[in-house]
């Protein structure tokens, strides 16, 4: 029995080992420090921590005790975004992180408006407009009372000559839109002058008519419309000159007369008659034609005066209704 039992002990610890050599050979060693093998029973942090570690006197810098994960917040597998799907960055934090965007500017169109004055013989004064962007626009021209429309030109400018009523004279050109541009002219020569100036607006057609030196209609004195002169006229002593302003073809536009003749004493004023006329016309008849009238005197301008002339009834088509010395009685006459 002891034989027995000797011989069966052998060959189960020869078995062991064996099977371990080949498990090593097949497997290869697990390599398990032999301090690990001996820890047994629950697993705390005092356990790993090191010895000479004090931990009340290391600063904590998470406390795991608030950590409460819930199943909403633990991801899976499904939840977790793939490689191909943009992660996109929160409103709020991208909104912090850019700084915002400069808006954008469409082109920007430069036009600049240039008006200049350029004075000249018997107190005149040329005005130059010049506004590239704004062709065939129409614009108010002023002066010291004096108001009347133009036109510009298809390439936007403007070349007109004004009466200066003031020394230093200031001119402005005034666009449909409102823009105003202005300039100024030092004229000295204007107190060698008088002027009268006539304005009305639209169709209807009013006329200065002077007769100088007891001039009678269609004599060489007779100046008006259809008989204007220039400004040489005043440079040789004949006498005045009259000068026409506006754009006729402007709808509702403001016109005006100037009829200008020298303030020197020796020029004979009492054999200057003045007045200003209308033709009865299918337009005009049986209504008020208005017109407004102001002049130049010794460098001073006359308050404007308003006139109204009373046009006869359409069976007086081609005549001529006549307001002699507008400036002064007002008498309307019929001719």
């Amino acid at each position: 029995m002891t034989a027995a039992g000797t011989l069966a002990c052998a060959v189960g610890i020869g078995f062991v080992m064996q099977s371990g050599e080949v498990a090593e050979l097949r497997y290869g060693s697990s390599n398990i420090p032999a301090d690990d093998l001996k820890i047994q029973g629950t697993l705390s942090f005092d356990q790993l921590s090191p010895p000479d570690l004090d931990l009340a006197k290391a600063e904590p810098s998470l406390d795991i005790s608030e950590i409460i994960l819930t199943s909403a917040e633990v991801a899976t597998p499904e939840t977790l975004p793939s490689r191909e799907t943009p992660v996109q960055i929160s409103t709020v934090l991208k909104s912090s992180l850019e700084e915002p965007a400069a808006p954008e500017l469409g082109p920007q169109l430069t036009c600049p408006v240039k008006l200049s004055a350029e004075p000249y013989a018997a107190a005149m004064v040329k005005l130059s407009l010049t506004a590239p962007c704004l062709q065939n626009e129409r614009v108010t021209v002023s002066h010291e009372g004096l108001k009347f429309t133009e036109t510009t030109s298809d390439t936007g400018g403007l070349d007109v000559a004004v009466p200066a009523m003031s020394e230093q004279a200031e001119f402005s050109v005034t666009f449909a839109n409102g823009h105003r541009v202005a300039t100024t002219a030092s004229v000295q020569t204007v107190s060698q002058y008088e002027r009268v100036v006539l304005q009305w607006q639209g169709e209807d057609t009013v006329q200065i008519h002077a007769r100088e030196l007891g001039a009678s209609y269609g004599d060489a004195g007779h100046v008006w419309a259809g008989a204007a002169r220039d400004v040489t006229a005043v440079a040789d002593g004949r006498g005045g000159f009259l000068t026409r302003h506006g754009d006729s073809s402007a709808e509702d536009g403001l016109m005006a007369e100037v009829y200008t003749y020298p303030a020197d004493p020796s020029y004979d004023k009492a054999a200057l008659q003045l007045s200003v006329e209308t033709e009865v016309t299918d337009r005009n008849c049986g209504r008020e034609v208005e017109a407004k009238a102001l002049k130049l005197v010794a460098g001073a301008i006359l308050p404007i005066k308003a006139l109204s002339l009373a046009v006869p009834g359409c069976d007086a088509v081609g005549n001529f209704l006549v307001l002699n010395n507008p400036l002064e009685d007002l008498t309307v006459a019929s001719k």
